[in-house]
């Protein structure tokens, strides 16, 4: 039987083991703040066995590391790392048997408190409801399905419990997370405890381990670890972490120690006290990628650590840990890098530049990181720095007042660097036309995004200038633009298609941005948004989570115009299928794109060269090639590497579903989209490689037009009133 390949959307392999039991040694606390002291943990690439897919996980064993695969060619397959080789691979029979008798597809990997292999899967047989089942080997050759059975009841959608995660103790029960963020523990298949845990974002999240008589669990508040008595499952202490667990891992070590392992690093901790220590820190490592996840970690030898891999694009990767004695115990430099939101293309950037300068130590700050910051605190908090002649070395410019910037002198000029670039295949027409004043280059944009129209062509044409928009609106009988849309959703996206005639030569023009208030009040009645938001449940402030300058809504036919923002191949699945469908042509709005991860150079910058390097690790194949949903790449061969892989059976066998439903009228919709094909790949690529109109976002002035754009929605105010206050607010804040 072929193996079919999971539905779910994001794969997280964990195996919950006893590691890192001789971490509490004296050399990881060599990491002091003297620059000439040496010694500290460094990362390394260990290349896996040739001829699997996808690493399942990674165990200690007597004999070395242990690694767990599938192979097409030979399915399930073990190897053992020992003395830096491979041994050769041995079949595991009980997780065939898995797949060929009970029909499950293996997802990911757990090692019990009881010495045994576990397993959780999906099955691939279509009269199994959708859902995971917990399975064991039993006596080494067969497997046994050992699902409670309270997770198997089915519920109105067809499909039984959703589990993100699990552990099992010494005695052999079973503990397991919910999509619900709830802990529930088993016990010869009966429920004998609950507690709550984190909250859930993806399909499988780690969240809790086991050792001895503890058990610990993620908190619900994201930001602590909870620890259990086991024999009575009472709350032993919670310790504040002070970050973020969000796509972290717990892991027990030697007794009362607990190890972190996230994007900030390797951290260990106690079951009373607070983080006691850094091990190392995940700074330009693999384990700060937005596009790596961690599938378990586990100790070596004594003073070495494994961690396993998936990256997106990039498949399976085992990274080694091991302290280095002539390693420079803290970095002699510093290169610093600040977005106003994290950004994934930039993450891998960061650790291909890592891996060239490992003696340079990365700062990736992000602006509105902390919860509850807003996007124009920390653009006028940036601006500050940067005016008294600070700020970080490379600055992601998304969401930032670019034009200010060159007319202020803060951008390095870079054009030699990009006409680099562009001799190495970058595309030459977003180069030149993306962050440009007075034919000089400040910035270069690592992706795009393209702002799509397709649909009725009639409604099309209102969407392509302020004129045939107000004709449109004005004239009788015409219906909505768009089907299944928002006020916010409405507004902000033909204010972004009509920006460049709403600004004037002295910022927004008054007079115009007030007719075209009073036009986007008539076309709101005309849609009937206010029907639709009240059945959705939708609240005001959709818009400023989304991150997008262009999304109109849904619509289920090609009556309507539908306007959105492509980021990427995946990202493009389900407009590709909808045209497919009758609604039109894709085409681009206006012809603009939207430069996305564009980097500049501060000019008061001490470190230019290594900024510069900074820049040229954005426009790396590894780093382009991946489809981030952050935008297209930009580099010719990176363009030729994702046509030819929606070619491939891993992106033949990956799918996305989304149904919909008009509240207002009752009608409903399925839709099953994969990859764009070849030629459809190749029609975007072409697109990208006649744009010559960069539409440039300033966060600062979309917050003004928003926050208006509501008042006036509401009724507190007139078109013309808030016309009047977006201008004044803009004005003010570019006077700045």
């Amino acid at each position: 039987m072929k193996r079919r390949r999971s539905i779910s959307a994001v794969i997280v392999v964990i195996l919950i083991v006893s590691l890192l039991s001789g971490c509490g040694q004296k050399k990881e606390g060599k990491e002091g703040t003297n620059p000439t002291a040496k010694g500290r943990y460094v990362e390394s690439e260990t290349e896996l066995p040739e001829g699997i897919e996808q690493a399942l996980g990674i165990v200690k064993e007597d004999e070395g590391v242990a690694l767990y695969a599938w192979s097409e060619e030979k399915g399930y397959l073990k190897f053992v790392y020992q003395e830096g080789k491979w041994s050769d691979a041995e079949e595991v029979p009980w997780l065939m048997d898995a797949m060929n008798r009970l029909e499950f597809d293996i997802a990911y990997l757990y090692m019990g408190g009881d010495g045994k292999l576990y397993a959780m899967g999906y099955s691939i047989s279509d009269n199994v409801p959708y859902g995971q089942h917990i399975l064991r080997e039993a006596q080494g050759q067969t497997a046994e399905d050992i699902t409670p059975e309270a997770l198997l009841e089915v519920d109105e959608n067809g499909m039984t419990a959703l589990l993100t995660d699990m552990m099992v103790l010494e005695d052999g029960s079973i503990g397991v997370s919910t999509f619900d963020s709830m802990i529930e523990i088993y016990k010869a298949g009966k429920k004998i405890a609950e507690m709550e845990g984190p909250a859930v974002n993806t399909d499988h999240q780690p969240a809790l381990a086991a050792s001895g008589s503890t058990a610990a669990v993620f908190g619900k508040d994201g930001k602590s670890i909870d620890f259990y008595q086991i024999s009575n499952f009472e709350k032993k202490n919670t310790v504040s972490l002070n970050q973020s667990t969000e796509g972290g891992l717990i892991a027990p070590g030697e007794e009362g120690v607990w190890y972190i392992v996230n994007a900030a690093g390797i951290h260990r901790i106690t079951e009373k006290g607070s983080i006691v220590e850094t091990v190392m820190e995940g700074s330009g490592g693999i384990m700060s990628m937005d596009t790596a996840v961690l599938v378990n970690f586990c100790q070596g030898n004594q003073e070495e650590y494994y961690g396993l891999y998936r990256v997106d694009g990039q498949g399976s990767r085992l990274m080694r840990y091991a302290f280095d004695e002539n390693a420079d115990a803290v970095q002699k430099e510093t290169l610093s890098i600040y977005s106003l939101k994290d950004n994934a293309t930039v993450s891998q950037a960061v650790y291909a530049f890592q891996s060239n300068h490992p003696g340079v130590k990365v700062e990736y700050n992000i602006g509105a990181a902390e919860e509850g910051t807003q996007l124009t605190e920390a653009v006028r908090t940036l601006n500050a720095e940067l005016l008294n002649g600070g700020g970080a070395d490379v600055l992601i410019l998304d969401g930032l007042p670019k034009e200010a910037y060159m007319e202020k002198g803060i951008l390095k000029d870079i054009t030699e660097l990009a006409k680099e670039l562009t001799e190495q295949g970058v595309q030459e027409n977003i180069v030149n036309t993306a962050v440009v004043k007075d034919k000089k280059i400040y910035a270069v944009p690592a992706r795009v995004n393209i702002p799509v129209i397709y649909g009725d062509e009639n409604k099309k044409r209102a969407c392509q200038t302020l004129e045939a928009f107000h004709e449109y609106v004005n004239q009788e009988g015409n219906g909505g633009l768009f089907e299944m849309t928002t006020c916010e959703f409405t507004g902000m996206t033909l204010f972004h298609a009509f920006y460049n005639e709403l600004a004037g030569t002295n910022g927004l023009d008054e007079e115009k941005l007030s007719v075209f208030l009073t036009d986007i009040m008539k076309l709101c009645e005309i849609e009937r948004t206010k029907e639709y938001e009240e059945h959705l449940e939708m609240e005001s402030g959709v818009w400023a989570q989304m991150g997008a300058c262009f999304y109109s809504g849904d619509s289920m036919d090609g009556s309507y115009a539908t306007i959105t923002e492509l980021g990427g191949l995946i990202n493009s699945m389900g407009a590709c299928a909808e045209v497919k469908e009758g609604k039109g042509t894709l085409e681009a709005l206006k012809g603009y794109y939207i430069p996305a991860a564009a980097a500049g150079i501060n000019a008061s910058s001490k470190q230019q060269e290594l900024a510069e390097d900074f820049l040229r690790c954005l426009f790396e194949e590894s780093v382009q090639k991946t489809d981030n949903s952050d935008g297209f790449p930009v580099l010719e061969s990176a363009m030729e590497a994702q046509a030819d892989y929606v070619e491939t059976p891993e992106a033949a066998d990956f799918s996305m579903y989304s149904s919909m439903k008009n509240p207002v009228t009752g009608e409903e919709k399925e839709i099953t989209a994969g990859y764009p094909n070849r030629k459809e790949t190749e029609q975007l690529f072409e697109i990208i490689k006649e744009l010559k109109t960069p539409f440039i976002e300033d966060s600062v002035v979309t917050a003004a037009v928003l926050e208006e754009l509501k008042k006036c929605y509401s009724g507190g105010q007139s078109p013309e009133e808030a016309a009047k206050a977006i201008c004044q607010k803009a004005g003010t804040y570019l006077a700045e």
